[in-house]
């Protein structure tokens, strides 16, 4: 398939011009901007890149998709072309083999790429790091997931109930963005932790389920704060439990205040809900125990196993530090079949 973007002539007003896009399958169901050539030029020049320069290709279709086509849907989705560059580091992590864009694509379980921004970027585009940080109200966080959205429709093929095979999806399918709480983070910052310098800006891509809530009002010390994150963090039925893979810790400033007060690291919180998180067997089917012997070769479901790790090692466990005042965090589950990618925003 051609890079290249085709000009389409349409003498039509804007509430027909909506409905024409719908017609073709180009929208995700909500009104788009239309992407004239002036809009589309502007998004370019923001990327700082040429039009035709090919960025990567877009799983399950993998059509190439140019920095001009990410800007057409850039346009359509409400960015600002100071947002390009996040765009454009967002879709080349997407394309790392063992984020398993493809697998993502097609599935039936409610999955969505999750993107985490790091780094001066964050500011100087305007992405919510704070409180409602994964809600409404702030143009970059809506239209930067969105956009990417938009790219893995018109250009990967992503198309609901034809290639995207998710049972029941999920509202994190329309945008997924957010930025990291550094000011407020008593550790390292996710990207530095990753080998990157504090001035770098970066994206982490996370394939992700709807963020689970934890509220602890009442838990006066770190290890009683673990037992509720570890509590909310073992799912059942999600996929980790019979495929293993990552999770994402978001932790509010609040909660990781607690725990860097009582002298625990980034590594002393993966390590402690690692240890603290086993499923006990009885909970579940002879049926699912069977599962789990066929899926997950590294557990030990033999006859008189009463529990089994929830994942086999702590460093599955990635923390970030987001959102504002309250006494809450998040618990992110993912595919299970995929691996968390870091890029640097040039």
């Amino acid at each position: 398939m051609s890079t290249h973007a085709t000009l389409l002539e349409l003498a039509l007003p804007d509430d027909s011009l909506q409905e024409y896009f719908e017609q073709q399958g180009w929208t995700d169901g909500l009104p788009i901007v239309a992407p004239t050539p002036e809009r589309v030029a502007a998004m370019v020049a923001g990327s700082g890149l040429a039009g035709d320069s090919d960025i990567a290709a877009i799983a399950p279709g993998y059509a190439l998709c140019s920095v001009e086509k990410l800007a057409i849907n850039a346009v359509m989705a409400g960015c600002k072309p100071s947002y390009m560059p996040v765009l454009v580091a967002a879709l080349k992590a997407m394309a790392v083999p063992h984020f398993n864009l493809s697998g993502i694509q097609s599935t039936t379980h409610p999955v969505a790429p999750m993107f985490v921004v790091n780094g001066p970027i964050r500011h100087e585009i305007g992405l919510n790091c704070g409180s409602n940080v994964f809600g409404q109200g702030f143009r970059a966080n809506a239209t930067i997931g969105r956009a990417l959205r938009l790219v893995l429709m018109n250009i990967g093929q992503g198309i609901p109930g034809k290639t995207d095979m998710a049972t029941h999806g999920t509202p994190c399918k329309f945008s997924f963005c957010a930025g990291e709480n550094e000011e407020q983070n008593p550790w390292d910052p996710f990207h530095v932790e990753h080998g990157l310098a504090k001035t770098d800006s970066s994206v982490l891509v996370h394939a992700a389920e709807s963020p689970h809530n934890v509220q602890d009002h009442a838990s006066a010390n770190a290890a009683e704060l673990l037992l509720m994150i570890s509590d909310v963090m073992m799912t059942i039925g999600g996929n980790n439990m019979s495929s293993g893979g990552e999770m994402l810790l978001v932790l509010g400033p609040e909660h990781a205040a607690i725990l860097a007060k009582h002298g625990m690291s980034k590594d002393d919180v993966r390590h402690d809900l690692h240890k603290r998180m086993r499923l006990q067997l009885s909970r579940v089917s002879e049926g699912c125990q069977e599962w789990y012997r066929t899926k997950r070769k590294t557990f030990n479901v033999s006859p008189g196993t009463t529990h089994i790790p929830y994942l086999d090692e702590a460093s599955q466990i990635q923390i970030v530090v987001a959102g504002g005042q309250g006494l809450h965090s998040m618990v992110v589950p993912s595919f299970g079949i995929s691996h968390f990618v870091l890029e640097k925003i040039v």
